[in-house]
């Protein structure tokens, strides 16, 4: 992940990791807002979320510098 100022840039492999484990794209995601309202939208656990996702939703929710 790239990071200046307000401005994001996802790395592919980021992206299709995020994509795999919530089945979106976050293609459109370029900003820190974005990526914040993506993450609050997307990464919260579902209750028929694998237990090893849920905790994988949890550490990205904490980490992703929004």
């Amino acid at each position: 992940m790239l990071i200046y100022d307000e401005q994001v840039r996802l790395t592919t492999r980021e992206r299709d990791i995020l994509r795999r484990l919530t089945g979106v794209e976050p293609h459109n995601v370029t900003t820190r807002q974005q990526l914040k309202d993506w993450s609050e939208r997307y990464l919260q656990s579902l209750p028929d979320d694998a237990r090893e996702v849920q905790l994988i939703k949890a550490v990205l929710r904490r980490h992703l510098p929004v």
